[in-house]
């Protein structure tokens, strides 16, 4: 992937396809069961996106997870979920999704206001290894401790793990984090995307451990309250020591709630 303005996956080539989370570890068996795991293909299957479980009829993502996928008439019949495993190749169940929303100001050249939700066909029926996640709309300040979660390639030289992988972070202050970018955008990506950290939140654990191509969509949990703050959007390539950007759940708080309310 070049250094370009883009989102942590575009689906214009497999490369770009391939998510994965640099430095983390195999999440324990039945882990995060509010994750869902965004495919395509039929009879050979692709990880595109991860997800999170918000309702039993609805997952909620990063825009660009979706619009990549848009048919005339609403989404490719082969782009589904796969929610119930950690392993997205084996066990858990694929569901198929009815229609989407996208964010209505989604910006894809400048990567902002990257949400959106997929809605089910059928409704998820709760177990130990299906949960729903709660979005968290109280404003997160930095030091916050935190998890993301997702699948792929999990280190540089392309090996790709099929289970979760897991990664602890922290989340930055506003400040720190447009401290940080700044120093980046000069010597790593020139081009990169502005911070605006009245929607965005940057996350960050260090050098070697960090989000890369694909991880977009992955829901960003609070460990103090167990909680959705944020959607994986963004990044540096890959894992450098620079914060990773994620959409601000409180800052969406209206468009969340309203959304959820037709689902409910």
């Amino acid at each position: 992937m070049t250094q370009e303005r883009a989102p942590l996956e575009t689906p214009n080539s497999i490369e770009d396809l391939s998510p994965h989370i640099l430095g983390g570890t195999s999440a324990p068996e039945g882990y995060a069961p509010h994750m869902a795991g965004l495919l395509v293909g039929d009879v050979i299957t692709m990880i595109v996106c991860g997800g999170a479980i918000v309702l039993p009829n609805l997952i909620l993502t990063a825009a660009h997870c979706i619009d990549g996928f848009e048919v005339p008439g609403g989404l490719m019949k082969t782009f589904h979920a796969v929610v119930g495993t950690n392993n997205w190749r084996s066990g858990g169940y694929a569901v198929e999704f009815k229609s989407y929303h996208i964010h209505p100001d989604w910006d894809p050249v400048n990567i902002k206001n990257d949400i959106g939700f997929l809605t089910l066909k059928k409704k998820l029926e709760m177990t130990e290894r299906v949960q729903l996640v709660a979005p968290n709309f109280d404003w997160i300040g930095g030091g916050e401790a935190s998890y993301v979660t997702g699948w792929g390639v999990a280190t540089n030289s392309g090996i790709i793990p099929f289970n979760l992988q897991l990664l602890e972070v922290s989340t930055l202050s506003s400040k720190s984090c447009m401290k940080a970018v700044r120093v980046a955008t000069a010597t790593i990506w020139a081009e990169a995307p502005h911070v605006d950290p009245d929607i965005e939140i940057c996350s960050l654990h260090s050098v070697g451990k960090g989000l890369c191509t694909g991880d977009s969509g992955s829901p960003l949990i609070s460990r103090r309250t167990g909680s959705q703050i944020g959607i994986a959007s963004w990044a540096f390539k890959c894992a450098r020591g620079v914060p990773d950007m994620h959409v601000r759940i409180s800052a969406y708080k209206h468009y969340i709630q309203e959304t959820m309310k037709k689902y409910k």
